[in-house]
């Protein structure tokens, strides 16, 4: 078939139990008719017997339609009242359903579908996957309307396959869905967010920090396929929320379908970057559109995803909660503790993604990025230049992964002399060796506050996807009362006063010095870790961040 796309299911005509048996017949007019054997014996007459073209022309004379908007053919047959249908409306957006497999490759034989251009056939496919089709078609489109044509004859012998099709597309009619999805945002002071549900780490603090600013909020999760967008599109018409949330743009298809439709229905999008916008969005540009506003934790790529094409790009560093971070009654006492991944299964998986050629180049890089922490040797590499949008993705994943196993191994091994509490994946116990007191995984919620009571000296130290901006480490620590030694990063210098209210080491050397001085020198320490909480609680709360969200959407909006 020439220009139609055509999506195959796995049933429901023919089935084992329900036989159907398919045959073309001539007609008085010289043209192929099409007459269907049922199960039972009974045969049925899919067109005319006499002249199909002439019956085609009577049925598309009868359908009420203006050329505009998306239109649903139930039953393709033989075509002819499609191929009549875009005789008369030759750029029609279309989508055929047919039942039958079988029916379709007689289509398919008789050369009738030949020139359906830009039309999606769906054959055989479960009336759930054919509802989930025309929804995607009508996302990625951005159409505001539809309308129906039904084959008679076909959907009657069908009659329990199409019909539930038929009665869900008139159900949708009648709601004018698209007419629903426009109105205006941000009319009073307290907004509404819908907010995307991925599991991910920073949902529970977007949702508990927008109801803490008194905004309502309601949460859409993340299921597969339809689920999630009838959901979403669901809430958006009971909820008329002025934005929606998402974080690291998860969601989102590569496609940029739903990115589409949101536009469309003039919808604005916050999405916070809490990894790096280069391994996840640089590869997918349909997503770029200006209702989407980027919120990123890192100062050091606001420039490149303005690059990229995004209009309202801004830095919103972490921070934390200051109800779960707390202060907490006297503890076991531990002089250096550390919690956090070895991130070595997450550089496997990332360097089996690599091509075979190219993994002993990524260990090579990961040992230079290592000693220089400089991703700018990211854009002078010419091997990265050459590599597809996904190939370079998922090089330049897998060299950061590894990269940052180097370098937070390189840390850790400075505390030896401290026997330090680790907290984290069972990879440490091969990295570190002996001297080093490993424990399991913990609780982010319900443990980490303990541990950070408990540490004289909370160590930190920090992934080399972040250039200049620091983990949640370097607020919840503080915020427990807490006394920290991080890694130097750009954004320090803007959220603390360094030296004063929090402690940094620049390279590795220094931290046994460091940490030595600070266990033996309690005023000063302590004096940093209050002046931090102090600081913490007035400017680095999760609800700080997402008054600066809100304002900066409202803002958007009303510029838009």
């Amino acid at each position: 078939m020439r220009g139609a796309e055509v999506v195959r299911g796995k049933g429901p005509y023919p089935r084992e139990e329900e036989r159907v048996r398919a045959v073309l017949v001539d007609t008085r007019k010289g043209k192929p008719s099409l007459r269907v054997v049922l199960d039972d014996g009974t045969e049925r007459a899919i067109h005319s017997l006499y002249d199909p073209e002439s019956e085609a022309k009577r049925l598309v004379d009868g359908f009420h339609f203006d050329g505009k908007g998306l239109v649903v053919v139930l039953g393709l047959g033989l075509g002819y009242h499609v191929r009549e249908l875009l005789r008369r409306f030759p750029d029609l957006d279309l989508v055929i359903v047919e039942a039958s497999q079988e029916i379709y490759d007689l289509a398919v034989r008789a050369g009738i579908t030949e020139g359906l251009s830009g039309s999606r056939i769906l054959v055989a496919m479960s009336r759930e996957e054919v509802l989930r089709e025309i929804t995607k078609r009508r996302l990625e489109k951005g159409v505001s309307s539809f309308s129906i044509l039904s084959l008679p004859a076909e959907v009657s012998t069908f009659s329990d396959y199409y019909s539930p099709i038929l009665s869900s597309l008139k159900a949708s009619l009648k709601v004018r869905l698209w007419d629903r999805l426009r109105y205006r945002k941000f009319t009073g002071e307290r907004v509404r967010a819908l907010l995307i549900d991925s599991g991910y780490f920073l949902v529970r603090e977007i949702r508990e920090g927008m109801e803490r600013l008194g905004h309502d909020v309601r949460v859409v999760g993340l299921g597969k396929g339809e689920g999630f967008i009838s959901s979403l599109l669901k809430e958006v018409v009971d909820f008329r929320p002025d934005f929606l949330i998402t974080v690291n743009h998860l969601g989102f298809d590569e496609e940029g379908i739903l990115t589409g439709f949101l536009r469309s229905v003039e919808m604005p999008v916050a999405s916070w970057y809490v990894d790096s916008p280069d391994l996840i969005i640089r590869a997918f540009e349909r997503n770029v559109a200006p209702n989407v506003s980027l919120f990123l934790w890192d100062r050091g790529y606001v420039e490149r995803m303005r690059e990229m094409g995004f209009e309202d790009v801004h830095y919103l560093p972490l921070g934390t909660d200051e109800r779960v971070f707390r202060p907490l009654p006297e503890r076991r006492r531990i002089e250096v503790g550390f919690a956090g991944n070895s991130w070595v299964s997450k550089a496997e998986e990332a360097m089996a993604e690599v091509p075979e050629d190219l993994r002993g180049l990524v260990e090579g890089m990961a040992e230079d990025l290592y000693l220089t922490r400089d991703l700018n040797m990211l854009k002078e590499a010419g091997i990265l230049r050459s590599l597809s949008p996904r190939e370079r993705m998922a090089l330049e994943k897998a060299l950061l992964c590894r990269a940052t196993v180097l370098y937070r191994t390189a840390c850790i091994r400075a505390l030896r002399d401290f026997r330090p509490v680790i907290h984290g994946d069972p990879a440490w116990r091969r990295l570190l060796g002996k001297g080093f007191r490993i424990r399991p995984p913990i609780h982010y919620y319900l443990e980490l506050p303990g541990l950070y009571n408990s540490c004289v000296v909370n160590f930190n130290t920090t992934h080399l996807q972040m250039p200049t901006a620091v983990n949640q480490r370097v607020f919840d620590v503080p915020a427990c009362g807490g006394f920290l030694l991080t890694d130097w990063r750009e954004a320090l210098e803007d959220l603390f006063e360094v030296g004063e209210e929090v402690a940094v080491y620049r390279d590795v050397e220094e931290i046994p010095h460091l940490v030595r001085y600070y266990l033996t020198h309690d005023d000063e320490r302590e004096r940093v870790a209050r002046r931090g909480r102090e600081r913490v609680l007035r400017e680095h709360t999760y609800t700080n961040r997402l008054k600066s969200l809100v304002d900066a959407m409202r803002k958007r909006y009303n510029q838009m």
